[in-house]
């Protein structure tokens, strides 16, 4: 059983320019024809289109301005700076210069700047319509007039803006002012005006600016002379003061601070001292003072120069003792003086070393009193440096204040007399370069682009609207999509036969010469089939479609025609809910048929109609029974479809639409080949899988599909030449 939904290989997803092509073609006249339409209508638009005329004049602005002395803090305007030029372009575009053109060419009344009557009598009913739904303090009389002349205005500034157009040129100090009118020289003449406009306001507002300088210059040059006079008589007072007369405090400040630092050095030295004596006073105190040899261990005291004379002569002493030791007895006069003499030596030795460590004392004592002195001439020293210092500063900070008062007063006194020559001086910041001229051609419409560019616009349009539509028809229209969407193979393609309006295709349409095309498709259909089924007869043929109006039953009846010419055939018309075959072959009213025959009402031999003309026999529905699908699925039906297998070659049955019944589901188990029938361009294919998937979950063998009513002019011939055959 094949699959529905057969995967696309990846050749079909290849974007097909011949499809593309193909489309365009379907709807070639329908695309031209809205492309002339649109462009005709255009051109009628734009025939009348007022030409507008654009006006423009250049104007150059100065980075520098041209003064004859120097007066750049008086003028605070830096012609350096890269938004000085965009706050000059910003400044032509405003309101401000917009709204004294206007009231300078009296624009309000010209003829191009009026409103329409139809327009403000509109926009009076709505003001009127808005107010009468306002609070009433918000509807007063008097406040009526000024608010409607003032939106009059504002209306007439923003039409003027919206037509006024400020071009800078770039890496340029040019700037172009164009405007846009009706009339040429209104155009020329706006646009020189808005320039000069400009020009008059920077000259107005530099004047103005070097008069308001000047004026409050006078007054700050009065505040500055008060100021320095009261600085400098602040100073004054304050030298006579602390008389400092006639003397340099940054001298004195100087001298105090050498007397300062020789103080402390003298203070730092007296301290050494004391604590060098306290040290060796505090070592000798701890020494008893008959104890000479510790004494004399001690080398301030042994190298005092009276210990060491006394040392000398007690040397000399042990020297004679010891000579008259060799030389007398221990009891000689002598000897014994000798002794003695030493020992009063020793005695004077030990004295001086008293004496000495007393003076040790005296001196750390008198250390002490100097260091005390310098303690207080010092701190009396640093209170006098910082009274100098002190005095110094508030001297030096009132000298500074009459400095910068002195400085502050003649800058601004230069200024001024800098202002007084200059303030007649007009200093022109623009000059306009180049004068609008009266425009000869205007700039819009241009009226051929416009037609143009509208019919490419239209035939654009019209050509993605056609791709749009396309995109959106979810119908089968060729083999290819035949093929590929429901994975069935195409059994034959049935071209469209345009009839006259409430016309019907005559039953034998297969054998009418004006049907060529139409007969030799159905003949391709027929030889397809037999071919595939040469090894395995399928006698029983069943055609069905999705929905009723497909054409399957005229494609059941030509299928017949075209197989009776080469075998025996019966056409059944198993649809007893919708039955056709009455009228198409112009059978009477009471004629009986297939549901006369399962019912066995009536024979065999009285249900079948022998068509003369084309020799087939045919089995109509006969009378509309109340229960169809009990009728085909009962068992009488299968015994009536075994005896006409026996006596015909081939049987067609036209069956009810998959989808609107089941009739078509129990019929298909009888069959041993479905036909389905699609109509080109027409049936969803939604609907067409969904009727081909019913079919297959009652394991029906579908054949294949039939493409009914194809428009051959609007599909490519290659498509269709295998199912027309040779020639046509």
């Amino acid at each position: 059983m094949q699959s529905v939904n057969k995967p696309l290989n990846s050749q079909e997803q290849v974007i097909d320019l011949k499809a593309y092509w193909a489309v365009v073609m379907n709807a070639k006249w329908k695309i031209l024809g809205f492309s002339l339409l649109i462009t005709i209508l255009v051109a009628i638009f734009v025939t009348g289109i007022t030409p507008i005329y654009r006006a423009t004049g250049s104007l150059l602005i100065k980075t520098s301005t041209d003064n004859t002395i120097s007066i750049d803090s008086v003028l605070p305007l830096d012609t350096s700076r890269q938004d000085y030029f965009l706050t000059q372009f910003e400044i032509l575009k405003s309101r401000s210069v917009s709204e004294q053109v206007i009231d300078k060419l009296n624009l309000a009344n010209n003829k191009e700047f009026m409103p329409d009557d139809n327009e403000v009598s509109l926009i009076n009913e709505l003001t009127k319509y808005v107010k009468s739904y306002l609070p009433a303090e918000f509807n007063v009389e008097e406040k009526q007039e000024p608010l409607e002349a003032r939106s009059e205005k504002v209306l007439l500034i923003d039409a003027f803006q919206s037509k006024l157009t400020i071009t800078p040129i770039r890496n340029t100090q040019l700037v172009d002012i164009s405007f846009e009118a009706k009339d040429p020289k209104l155009a020329a003449l706006i646009a020189n005006t808005v320039a000069d406009v400009y020009i008059n306001q920077e000259v107005l507002g530099q004047s103005t600016s070097t008069k308001k300088a000047a004026d409050w210059l006078e007054v700050r040059l009065e505040e500055l002379r008060v100021n320095l006079e009261d600085s400098i008589n602040a100073l004054d007072d304050y030298r006579v003061k602390e008389n400092l007369i006639d003397l340099n405090a940054a001298g004195v400040l100087s001298i105090a601070s050498d007397e300062l630092e020789s103080l402390t050095e003298s203070y730092l030295r007296a301290k050494q001292t004391r604590f060098e004596a306290e040290t060796l006073y505090l070592f000798v105190s701890n020494a008893n003072g008959n104890d000479i040899n510790y004494l004399m261990s001690i080398p301030e005291i042994s190298e005092h120069p009276l210990i060491t004379n006394v040392k000398n002569i007690e040397n000399q002493a042990q020297q004679r003792v010891s000579e008259l030791s060799f030389r007398y007895g221990a009891k000689h006069p002598k000897l014994v003086a000798a002794k003695a003499q030493l020992e009063s030596i020793q005695e004077e030795l030990k004295q001086q070393a008293n004496k000495i460590v007393r003076g040790f004392a005296k001196e750390l004592q008198a250390a002490k009193n100097n260091e005390r002195r310098f303690i207080r001439e010092l701190e009396q020293e640093k209170r006098k440096y910082q009274d100098i210092s002190s005095t110094e500063q508030e001297y030096l900070r009132l000298q500074r204040e009459v400095e910068a008062n002195q400085s502050l007063y003649d800058t601004f006194l230069t200024r001024y007399k800098e202002t007084e020559v200059t303030s007649d001086l007009d200093v022109e910041q623009a000059k306009i370069l180049d004068q609008a001229e009266t425009p000869l051609a205007p700039i819009k419409p241009n009226k051929k682009l416009l037609v143009i560019l509208a019919f490419i616009a239209s035939f654009a349009f019209a050509v993605i609207y056609a791709f749009v539509i396309d995109a959106l028809n979810d119908t089968f229209r060729t083999a290819a999509e035949i093929e590929s969407k429901l994975g069935l193979r195409l059994l034959g393609l049935l071209p469209l036969i345009k009839l006259k309006r409430k016309q019907t295709l005559s039953p034998h349409a297969f054998f009418d010469d004006k049907h060529k095309a139409f007969s030799e498709a159905v003949r391709t259909l027929r030889t397809g089939f037999m071919l595939s089924h040469i090894d395995d007869q399928h006698k029983v043929v069943l055609v069905t479609s999705s929905i009723p109006g497909e054409g399957k039953t005229t494609t059941s009846i030509n299928i017949a025609l075209s197989m009776s010419q080469v075998e025996k055939t019966l056409l059944i018309e198993a649809d007893m809910r919708r039955p056709s075959f009455l009228g198409v072959f112009k059978l009477g009213a009471d004629q009986a048929g297939l549901s006369n025959l399962i019912s066995g009402t009536e024979k065999l031999e009285n249900v079948i109609v022998h068509d003369e003309a084309s020799g087939l026999d045919i089995l109509p529905s006969g009378f509309i029974p109340s229960n169809p699908l009990e009728l085909l699925s009962g068992a009488k039906f299968d015994a009536a479809m075994t005896i006409l297998k026996q006596k015909y070659d081939r049987i067609v049955i036209d069956s009810p639409p998959t989808l609107a019944v089941s009739d078509a589901l129990v019929l298909s188990k009888r069959a041993d080949s479905v036909i389905y029938i699609v109509q080109s361009d027409s049936t969803k294919q939604a609907a067409v899988k969904k009727g081909i998937s019913r079919l297959m979950q009652v394991n029906s063998h579908i054949d294949g599909i039939v493409l009914n009513r194809v428009d051959i002019k609007k599909g490519d011939k290659e498509d269709y030449e295998g199912y027309y055959g040779y020639g046509q």
